[in-house]
């Protein structure tokens, strides 16, 4: 492949001539052939030479017939385009190793030079064969010699750096970072290039400052290429475009003299702006490096200071060093005799204690400034030291300073002995104070075992003392409890009140629990809202219940917030040591499922754990894994349900409805798996499993159908609550290419209530799409007005619990009325579901409902059999009963039905 390149290099290159037979404008293999040298080393010695091997026969084959000697033109011809890769290479590596010519402007220079001394070489053997054939009209040697030295050393100069750096900067985008500016100069360029029809040395002039605007702006590869662009449309218009007497001669050395030396120079001011580059982000790294040195230096020169200081200490026991060294040491150091009294007192301890020397010498100092309970310790320890083969030892002490303060200090007890050998020895105490490390002690142990925002234990000090206690109840036979419990929709005090609150309310039921537990008992507050307490040492279930009462009612008194007094219930959980289980992790699980069970029973109640509850939690946990494995698995289906027009029986729109093929229990609805979905965070995924699929069986359910058919999706309140919900729509239209008013997304009333606001912006962007939106259970709320005021509804749907109690309450019937003539008068279309018996039917027909559903008509089909059942409507199935009760039993005074 290498080769081959090269030698199609060559091709191009013999194209190109100068003028001076055998010598070429540019000689591109030069180039390519010492790149990858360069880049490859040997690997590529072998596949170079082949490739220029290739090029010398290539040359010869292209020959005048008249050529004399083809087999030393060949040699000699082969022989330079061997010098100038090979020789360039040599010296290249000889000088500058294995540094690559763009790291740095050094390595750049290496670079030139070893290129012009490669293409001289090169032009030798070329010089040499054109004196063989010297005829009288061929041009001078000594510019055949020029003209090949020029033609490889811009070969060199141009294909060389520029596969360097594309190689260091391998992606192509970084070629073209700022597009403007190279439209720019590029159409600089054109001008230049222009320039050459009027004065060909004036244009070349001109491309100093445009390869210099291309080396100072564009990426290193960008340069490179630009300059490239530059050198080459410089040498087509001096050499193919420009003045017949400029091609041949001095004017043509010149010109390519000129292109050589600006673009050699624009790569050179390339890299030296890519060094100082390097330099520059270097410098953050250099500056780390030497500070870590300087720091290494000096913990060695503090090393060697203590050093120093210790020799000294041990073998001059000059009077001078050692006060110099007594009274300069930022630590308290305090002299005392055989009978502890003060002899020595420096600044530091002065500084620390707030006594003088003055007044603290001849004191006691074991009296004077040790707490009572640490004098007969010190003590002991002084007399070993003074009085044993002991030199020194150490103690921690508190010392009380003049105005109060209290100090933890580490004491080094040394001997001080005297010249004098039968004098008794002194003892040195040198102090350090380690108040602030103690305190930082305290307060890591603190954060480590407490919760630093209700003063309560935390995970880890909780476990702990609940493995104590259950190893305690298994040894003596007592029982101990584990309660859990948390805030009833905490979420939603944080939401609306705000964190600050939520800490705040959090600190006050900290402290009511600690108003209602025993001291030996445990509060822990194990994440957010979640408590837990153990209950050391209890009378069986009835004790715990009744300190269980006992938190409930404390927690239940109202709390006061800025906005006034908030009321919150807790959800309890209980579980008894060793009768439910004897480890801390058997306890904790049970409690979280007592709790759970709480919060299901209604919130605000107790709950003890039974082991059913572990059934119940195993039946979730299998029933979540097989939900998995039936999203991956394919077991899921839509079934659709018609909804059909009340005036002509057809079919306006089918409501997708999610069911379950279980391998095991059968077809299974959403009320048997969506609150583990809901639980276990499956919920989204289905959700957009069900839209995703119900797009597309809407297509086919368009070609089976001869009207087109809507198709409802029935949003959850997660789904409709997900930011992104308007965005994954518009996705999954777009891949699916449906219609987007082939579809109708049906929205719980009871969802809306909340935030209007939002609903309304969320509404707006799904209406964009072109959905219908649909309100489903109309009037079960007590915002159905304003909904239909606000919201751009297209239809409604009646709720189900108010059409199964209007034909037989005359309240429900009239606000069922009331509700369809409302959505009537504002041109919405009103639908009715579950419809079932003929009564229901008769009553929505005479209240002017225009759509409905229900098993009366049609119950909910797979999709594989609405083929089957457009074809039965075809051949003239009514889904409309016409026996007596479906007829109107009036006539509505709205007029005709809505479509």
């Amino acid at each position: 492949m290498i080769a081959a390149v090269i030698a199609a290099l060559a091709g191009v290159s013999i194209q190109l001539p100068s003028g001076v037979n055998p010598a070429s404008i540019i000689w591109l293999p030069s180039g390519l052939a010492l790149a990858l040298l360069i880049l490859r080393g040997r690997e590529a010695v072998l596949p170079v030479i082949a490739g220029l091997f290739s090029a010398g026969l290539l040359y010869v084959y292209q020959s005048p017939p008249d050529t004399p000697d083809p087999l030393t033109t060949f040699l000699a011809i082969l022989l330079s385009y061997l010098a100038a890769p090979f020789a360039a290479y040599w010296v290249f590596r000889q000088a500058a190793g294995n540094r690559n010519p763009l790291s740095d402007y050094v390595g750049f220079l290496w670079f030139l030079g070893a290129v012009t001394l490669g293409a001289l070489g090169a032009a030798l053997p070329i010089t040499y064969l054109a004196s063989l054939y010297l005829t009288e009209d061929q041009m001078p040697l000594n510019e055949v010699l020029l003209f090949s030295w020029f033609g490889h050393s811009l070969g060199c100069l141009t294909v060389t750096p520029l596969i360097l750096s594309l190689v260091r900067e391998p992606m192509v985008s970084r070629l073209f970072l700022r597009p403007l500016e190279w439209v720019l100069w590029l159409a600089a360029l054109v001008f230049v290039l222009g320039m050459t029809a009027h004065s060909v040395l004036q244009a070349l002039f001109l491309l100093l400052p445009l390869m210099t605007w291309a080396a100072t702006r564009f990426s290193l590869s960008g340069s490179m290429l630009a300059i490239t662009i530059s050198t080459y449309a410089a040498l087509a218009s001096v050499f193919l475009l420009g003045d017949p007497e400029i091609k041949l001669g001095m004017g043509a050395l010149l010109s390519e003299t000129l292109i050589i030396a600006i673009g050699g120079t624009s790569c050179y001011v390339r890299v030296l702006l890519a060094d100082r580059e390097r330099v520059a982000n270097s410098l953050e790294t250099t500056v780390e490096e030497r500070t870590r040195e300087l720091q290494i230096t000096n913990f060695e020169l503090k090393d060697e200071i203590f050093i120093r200081e210790q020799a000294e200490k041990s073998f001059r026991r000059s009077s001078r060093h050692f006060r110099a060294l007594f009274e300069n040491t930022s630590n308290p150091i305090i002299v005392v005799d055989d009978k502890t009294l003060i002899r020595q007192w420096n600044s530091a301890a002065e500084t620390l204690f707030g006594y003088s020397r003055d007044e603290a010498l001849d004191r006691n100092l074991l009296d004077a400034f040790i707490p009572p309970e640490q004098r007969d310790e010190l003590a002991w320890k002084m007399t070993k030291v003074q009085n044993t083969g002991l030199t020194r030892d150490q103690i921690e002490t508190r010392v009380t300073s003049f105005d109060g303060t209290s100090h933890t200090l580490l004491w080094n007890i040394n001997r001080l002995q005297e010249e004098d050998e039968d004098a008794p020895a002194h003892i040195i105490l040198i102090g350090q104070d380690i108040s602030e490390i103690r305190e930082t002690q305290n307060q890591l142990h603190y954060l480590a075992h407490y919760d630093v925002l209700t003063n309560t234990a935390n995970r880890r000090l909780f476990e702990d003392r609940c493995r104590q206690a259950i190893t305690s109840a298994l040894r003596h036979g007592h029982y101990c409890a584990l309660i859990a419990l948390d805030v009833d929709h905490f979420k939603r005090i944080n939401d609306t009140l705000g964190h600050d609150a939520g800490d705040e309310l959090l600190q006050e039921l900290a402290r009511r629990l600690q108003h209602n537990v025993r001291q030996e008992d445990t509060i822990a507050r194990l994440g957010g809202d979640e408590f837990a307490i153990l209950l050391n040492q209890v009378n069986g279930a009835e004790g715990c219940e009744k300190v269980a009462r006992g938190i409930l009612s404390a927690i239940t008194e109202p709390v006061r917030v800025p906005s006034g007094e908030l009321i919150i219930t807790s959800s309890i959980g209980i579980t008894l040591a060793p009768v439910d289980g004897t480890t801390y992790e058997d306890l904790l699980k049970n409690a979280d499922m007592a709790m759970y069970r709480a919060k299901k029973a209604g919130r605000n109640n107790i709950q003890f754990f039974s082991h059913d509850m572990n059934t119940e939690m195993q039946r979730q946990m299998d029933l979540e894994r097989e939900l998995r494995e039936a999203i991956r698995g394919g077991q899921l289906d839509l079934h659709y349900q018609p909804i059909i027009n009340v005036r002509n029986g057809r079919i306006v729109a089918l409501e997708a409805l999610l069911r379950w093929n279980h391998p095991s229990r059968g077809l299974l609805t959403p009320q048997d798996f969506l609150d583990v979905a809901e639980q276990t965070g499956q919920l989204q995924q289905l959700g957009e499993w069900v839209c995703h699929n119900a797009c597309l069986q809407s297509r086919a359910i368009q070609a089976m159908s001869p009207a087109p058919v809507t198709v409802n999706i029935n949003l959850s309140s997660r789904q409709y609550n997900h930011p992104q919900l308007a965005t994954r729509l518009q996705r999954i239209i777009d891949e699916t290419n449906l219609d987007p008013n082939l579809l109708a997304l049906e929205i719980d009333e009871r969802v809306l209530s909340d935030r209007l606001e939002e609903t309304a912006r969320t509404l707006a962007r799904l209406k964009k799409l072109g959905i219908g939106l649909v309100l489903d259970r109309f009037g079960s709320g007590l915002s159905s007005l304003r909904l239909l005021r606000d919201l751009p509804f297209d239809q409604v749907k009646i709720d189900q619990d108010l059409l199964q109690q209007a034909p037989d309450e005359e309240n429900t019937a009239a606000i069922v009325h009331t509700l369809i003539n409302l959505a009537r008068q504002l041109s919405l279309t009103v639908a009715a579901s579950g419809v079932e018996t003929a009564d229901e039917d008769a009553f929505l027909r005479s209240a002017g409902c225009h759509l409905v559903q229900g098993h009366r008509f049609c119950p909910p089909l797979p999709s594989s059999s609405l083929g089957v059942l457009f074809d039965e409507m075809r051949r003239g199935r009514r889904l409309l009963p016409e026996d007596q009760f479906s007829l109107p039993l009036k006539q509505n005074p709205s007029g005709d039905s809505k479509g």
